[in-house]
C-alpha cells in the first residue's frame, strides 16, 4: 500500500513538473511579437522566471524522491554494461622459443697426410662424391725411386741371408753372421712397406659420402702434412642443435617433443630432444640441446630453426586472459560478479603463454569473472551482464 502511494505521488509530481514547463512554453509562445524591443526583454524576463521555477521544483522532487528511495537515482547512473565468462580449469602450457642452427655430423675439412707437391684434383667444389672416391693426389715420384732402391738392396740381401742360412744349417759360419744377414733382409723389407704405406697417403679420398663444398687447393700447390685438402660436408647425420639458459636446467628431458620451424624453407614439423648438454658455458651461462632433424633434401648445415620448447604443463589449471588482469599497490586483481554486483579479488599469478596466464591462488576455478568492461567497474559496482 505504502509503495502504491509512493509512486501515485511520484506520478502527481511528474504531472505538475510538466504542467509547469508547458505553461512556459506557452507565455513565450503567446508574448508579444514583432520588432518592439521592450516586449522581447519582457518575454525574456518572464521565460527566466519560468525556468528558475521549475529548475527549483526539479531540485525538491529529487530531494524527496531521494529521501523516500536512496535507490532510484544510483541505479540509474552507476550500473555497466559487462561480459563475463568463466574462470575454468584446463589444460595449460608454457613454451620457451629459441634459435638453433642445423649441423651435420658428417662435416670435416678432409686433410693432407703426406705432405709434397700435388698432381691432380681430382674434383671441383660442389661435386657429389661417393665414399673412398679420390679426391686429389700428391706426387710420388721420389717414394717410388726409395721403393725401386730398396728392392734392389733386397733381392741382394735376400741372396746373402739364404747363402748365410743354408751354411748355418750346415754348422759353417758364425751365428753372428746369420742374424746380421737375417736382420738387414727385414729391415729392407719394413722399409718398402713403410712407403708402400706412404704411397698410398699420397692419395686423398673421401671417408664419406658428401658435397664438396670448399676446395682450396690447386695443382702444383705444395702443401704440408694435415694441410687442408677439401671441406666435405654430408647430409647422412644432421641434427639441429640450440643453446638454452641454465635458468632450465632440469625443465626439458631425452624424448620432450619440440615444434622446429625453419624459416627459410617455410617448413614447419614436431621433432624430439635427443641430447641434453651437461656443461654449462661459463661465457654464456647456457647449455646444449639437440634435436631430431627428419631426412630432407633441402637441409643446409648452419641453416637456421626457430624451436619453440615445453618448459612447464600443468593438466588442471586455472586460466585467465592475460588482458583482463589488472594491478594496484597490493597486487594484481580481477573482477568477479556477485549478485549483479563486480567483486575485486586479489591474485597470485604463474606463468603466462599466448595471452593467457595461470592463476595460482585467488580463484578456484568456476569463478564467473568480469570481461569486456573490466576497466570501467570498482569493487562493488553494479553490472548488467551481456554477453
Amino acid at each position: 500500500m505504502k509503495t502504491q502511494q509512493y509512486n501515485t505521488t511520484r506520478h502527481m509530481k511528474a504531472q505538475s513538473i510538466t504542467a509547469i514547463f508547458l505553461a512556459a512554453v506557452f507565455l513565450v509562445a503567446c508574448g508579444p511579437q514583432g520588432d518592439d524591443l521592450d516586449a522581447k526583454k519582457a518575454e525574456l524576463d518572464a521565460a527566466r522566471v519560468t525556468l528558475a521555477e521549475l529548475r527549483e521544483t526539479i531540485k525538491r522532487l529529487e530531494g524527496e524522491i531521494s529521501a523516500e528511495d536512496p535507490d532510484y537515482f544510483k541505479a540509474a547512473s552507476s550500473t555497466i554494461i559487462v561480459t563475463s565468462m568463466p574462470a575454468n580449469k584446463t589444460h595449460f602450457e608454457h613454451k620457451i622459443e629459441v634459435r638453433g642452427a642445423v649441423m651435420s655430423r658428417t662435416n670435416v675439412q678432409v686433410g693432407a697426410e703426406m705432405g709434397g707437391k700435388l698432381n691432380r684434383v681430382a674434383v671441383k667444389e660442389g661435386d657429389a662424391v661417393r665414399k673412398g672416391q679420390t679426391l686429389a693426389v700428391f706426387d710420388t715420384e721420389d717414394i717410388q725411386r726409395n721403393i725401386e732402391t730398396l728392392k734392389t738392396q733386397l733381392t741382394f740381401a735376400n741372396t746373402v741371408f739364404e747363402k748365410r742360412e743354408r751354411l748355418w744349417k750346415k754348422n759353417i759360419g758364425t751365428e753372428i753372421q746369420y742374424l746380421e744377414a737375417k736382420t738387414n733382409k727385414e729391415s729392407l723389407e719394413k722399409q718398402i712397406a713403410s712407403l708402400n704405406t706412404q704411397m698410398k697417403k699420397t692419395v686423398v679420398k673421401a671417408p664419406f659420402a658428401g658435397t664438396i663444398e670448399v676446395l682450396p687447393v690447386k695443382v702444383g700447390q705444395v702443401l704440408q702434412p694435415g694441410a687442408p685438402v677439401a671441406f666435405l660436408v654430408g647430409n647422412s647425420d644432421m641434427y639441429i642443435t640450440t643453446e638454452v639458459s641454465e635458468s632450465f636446467v632440469g625443465a626439458f628431458k631425452k624424448g620432450d617433443k619440440v615444434q622446429a620451424t625453419i624459416p627459410s624453407l617455410d617448413d614447419t614439423f614436431e621433432s624430439e630432444i635427443i641430447s641434453i648438454g651437461q656443461v654449462i658455458n661459463e661465457a654464456s651461462r647456457t647449455f646444449t640441446l639437440e634435436v631430431k632433424l627428419p631426412k630432407g633434401p633441402n637441409y643446409k648445415t648452419n641453416q637456421v630453426v626457430i624451436l619453440q620448447l615445453t618448459d612447464y604443463v600443468n593438466e588442471d589449471a586455472v586460466v585467465i586472459p592475460s588482458r583482463i588482469i589488472q594491478e594496484d599497490i597490493k597486487g594484481n586483481f580481477v573482477y568477479l560478479i556477485d549478485n549483479n554486483k563486480a567483486k575485486k579479488v586479489h591474485v597470485e599469478l604463474g606463468l603466462s603463454y599466448d595471452n593467457h596466464t595461470q592463476v595460482l591462488a585467488g580463484l578456484n576455478g568456476g569463478e564467473t569473472i568480469v570481461d569486456k568492461g573490466n576497466r570501467e567497474v570498482g569493487d562493488g559496482s553494479i553490472v548488467d551482464v551481456k554477453n
